[in-house]
């Protein structure tokens, strides 16, 4: 019997994490109970500033009968070992994108969830974007027509692989931002990825001891659909904006994009930017409102209302393997093909 006031727990207290554990804190329909962190001392800091409890041992959360629903907020390639302890021990579980950087990893959390009655979801948060939401709209409604060609760019600058992370080298550019616009167009497209041919450069980074992808681009074939795909992780930091990003989808009638580097609004100080999302933050009037919060109240929701989440962990497993895919792609200098037929029967 779920209440109508869910316990939580989060793992992984980092930038991304604590976003969780504050709409956790916040939300009337959940109830921080506990933190988790390799760090003790951050996980001691954002106890005392929710006022929960933390641990660095996540199988005291596992064990906890106190606790239902546990967000996984560690770093990209730390994802499995917690997700799966959360899952056997019957937790509703949110695990933040990707949901694995392997693919039989992905496959093995998915066919683990299947045996669970709880609530499982992938925080693809674009979703949950309503500037996103209007063209997945126009999509859905025919406005376009039938979508057959689009183009996703989702870069960071370059501090973001430098300085946010003391772990970039076991991530990338594949796998910290093509999740998100690969997932976004195959969720506008409504078809099947079947192959991806992809190049890739390392080097800058490579030269600043991080060893992973500078700059990728990779052509996406689908069922009748394709999509090409470009990220980035050493955008110079003189761009006025952390993120840069741009998307269109084109279709038998109609065409829509998408320039996400400019919301409308701009600042011009010590430097000319375009301001991100305000991450952490509340509204003058105390609210969160921003659409990053979104989809962790929504995997509430669908707990105490159970529903079964839209972002499922399938869809995570074909996320991946369209990643896996990419690196397959740049290593053998051939397209690789996706058998999304296959990875239902290994999941089921």
């Amino acid at each position: 019997m779920v209440s109508e006031r869910v316990s939580a727990a989060v793992v992984g207290v980092g930038i991304w994490g604590q976003n969780h554990a504050l709409v956790y804190n916040d939300y009337h329909r959940s109830q921080l109970v506990c933190v988790c962190d390799q760090d003790e001392a951050r996980a001691k800091e954002i106890a005392a500033r929710f006022g929960c409890d933390y641990t660095t041992d996540l199988h005291e959360i596992a064990r906890s009968s106190d606790i239902e629903a546990v967000s996984i907020a560690t770093p990209d390639f730390a994802h499995f070992a917690p997700a799966m302890t959360m899952i056997q021990a019957g937790k509703h579980v949110l695990i933040e994108k990707p949901l694995a950087t392997d693919l039989d990893e992905a496959i093995a959390l998915a066919r683990a969830a299947r045996t669970s009655s709880a609530k499982t979801m992938v925080d693809f948060g674009n979703r949950w974007n309503p500037t996103y939401m209007m063209i997945k709209d126009a999509v859905t409604e025919g406005r376009l027509g039938k979508p057959y060609m689009g183009y996703a760019r989702l870069s960071d600058a370059i501090d973001v692989a430098t300085k946010w992370f003391s772990w970039s080298a076991r991530s990338g550019p594949h796998w910290f931002l093509l999740p998100h616009t690969m997932d976004i167009m195959r969720w506008y497209f409504a078809e099947e990825p079947t192959e991806v041919y992809a190049h890739g450069r390392k080097g800058v980074l490579a030269a600043r001891g991080i060893d992973t992808y500078d700059s990728i681009q990779a052509l996406v074939r689908f069922d009748q659909a394709f999509a090409t795909f470009e990220t980035s992780w050493i955008v110079p930091n003189s761009s006025p904006n952390v993120i840069d990003c741009y998307l269109s989808i084109y279709g038998t009638e109609g065409k829509a994009e998408l320039d996400a580097d400019y919301g409308g609004l701009a600042f011009a100080t010590d430097k000319f930017t375009y301001p991100w999302a305000p991450v952490g933050k509340r509204n003058m009037y105390g609210k969160l409102d921003h659409r990053i919060y979104e989809p962790i109240k929504y995997f509430i929701d669908c707990i105490v209302d159970d529903v079964e989440p839209s972002a499922t962990l399938f869809d995570g497993v074909v996320n991946t393997a369209m990643i896996a895919a990419t690196i397959q792609s740049i290593e053998e200098r051939r397209p690789i093909p996706i058998d999304v037929a296959q990875l239902r029967d290994a999941v089921s």
